[in-house]
């Protein structure tokens, strides 16, 4: 496995109820507009999983509702649910405006998912789970809830692409910790995801790309270290620096250059599917 796999990056870590150093990175900036990235990979998602009418459906970190919502929808009876209080109430928020209801809400943590055995058809998770500080306690959740029979669906950024890039860029900046929980881009290599989810009786990927649109990569550079918690944290922790906080973005800017297609960023993600 290449180094660069292997990296370990706590700030990109979602708060949980066994680690709390980072309780609040994702209060920081403004989830609700990083979330414009995310909406087509929902509807792939949903799609792929071909999710119909009544089915029981759980998102599990589910930020402000992007897949959630898309499953609903469709007519899926759904759960929402996420650490982040302030998250929870933006999704419900975007419930409301989406003209639809009937979203269980519900404050939880990956690793403790409050719910009984095999209660769900359909277990999603679109990028939140990667941050789990202990992911084979938070893959062993989203099998444990999943009926027997039913479907787990999760969506993550691979390390070798544009997001991965930028992963490894906040890595390089940071002092790491021995300590330090397994890097959330690890969920983006097929042959972890599978040793995770080896429970399952299926699995199968699938790829997409969507296109963030962009003014310059100087547009995009501002939009993160303004509004996505992580870099945000990254910044104040360098911030006393000399330096580090403009080699930081020079590095950022070059990590993205090879994604940049006309007036986008192209974000490559890849689609896990499984079968209980």
């Amino acid at each position: 496995m290449s180094k660069q796999i292997i990296e370990k990056l706590d700030v990109n870590t979602k708060s949980t109820k066994t680690g709390t150093a980072n309780t609040n990175v994702w209060e920081l900036g403004d989830y609700r507009s990083i979330s414009t990235m995310l909406p087509q990979i929902s509807f792939h998602l949903v799609n792929l999983l071909r999710i119909q009418p009544g089915e029981s459906v759980l998102d599990v970190a589910c930020g402000n509702g992007n897949t959630a919502i898309t499953a609903r929808r469709r007519g899926a009876n759904v759960t929402g649910v996420d650490f982040t209080l302030e998250l929870l109430e933006i999704a419900k928020e975007e419930e409301r405006i989406a003209g639809i209801s009937g979203i269980n809400w519900k404050k939880a943590d990956a690793h403790d998912l409050p719910f009984e055995d095999e209660s769900f058809d359909v277990v999603l998770s679109t990028f939140g789970h990667m941050f789990a500080t202990q992911p084979d306690i938070a893959a062993k959740e989203l099998i444990r809830v999943t009926k027997k029979g039913g479907k787990i669906g999760l969506a993550t950024w691979p390390p070798e692409l544009a997001i991965g890039s930028i992963f490894r860029v906040n890595s390089k900046h940071l002092p790491q910790k021995p300590d330090s929980p397994p890097s959330p881009i690890l969920w983006g290599n097929t042959d972890i995801i599978q040793q995770r989810l080896h429970d399952l009786s299926e699995i199968y990927f699938d790829r997409g790309t969507t296109v963030f649109p962009i003014l310059s990569p100087n547009h995009f550079w501002e939009f993160m270290s303004t509004k996505y918690g992580p870099l945000i944290k990254v910044l104040e922790i360098l911030k006393d620096s000399e330096n580090q906080p403009e080699l930081l973005r020079a590095d950022f800017l070059k990590a993205i250059d090879p994604y940049v297609v006309e007036n986008g960023l192209r974000l490559g993600y890849l689609l896990t599917v499984g079968k209980k």
